[in-house]
């Protein structure tokens, strides 16, 4: 039984092969760009939209992961980094863990480390009102 974290890919045999061994590819459309997507992962809490395909817009309310996990050396990994990095972009748009304002970013990538600093695919985790996920709505 597939994880609820899992691509729904099945038909092509995987993640991988639909695309000669490459990884899916996402596509932005018309019909994305009219979906508000939800983000519940770890803390962090937020709606999202993909308006235009050159950006990702985090809605003004949303509430961010506090502290980025550590290695097990007590260290920053890349994903606490450049999470902390894109929220020190945006620090006039937060305030404590809450964003102020909307927040445009380039990437489904993006929006995962802004919130909760990656960690897990963010294309399984934006979900719409109905539980669909965004992988769901772009993959090709």
């Amino acid at each position: 039984m597939a994880s609820p974290l899992q691509s729904d890919h099945s038909a092509h045999g995987g993640d991988t092969a639909a695309h000669g061994g490459g990884k899916v590819a996402h596509r932005w459309s018309r019909e994305v760009s009219e979906v508000d997507f939800h983000v519940d992962h770890d803390g962090a809490k937020a709606t999202v939209t993909w308006p235009s395909r050159s950006g990702m817009v985090i809605k003004k309310g949303a509430t961010l992961l506090a502290d980025p996990p550590l290695l097990k050396d007590g260290s920053l990994g890349f994903s606490a980094k450049f999470g902390l990095q894109l929220r020190e972009m945006n620090k006039d748009k937060i305030s404590g863990n809450k964003t102020t304002a909307d927040i445009t970013v380039k990437s489904v990538n993006e929006v995962g480390h802004l919130l909760y600093f990656a960690g897990t695919n963010s294309w399984l985790v934006l979900k719409d009102a109905h539980g669909k996920t965004i992988d769901s709505y772009a993959a090709y």
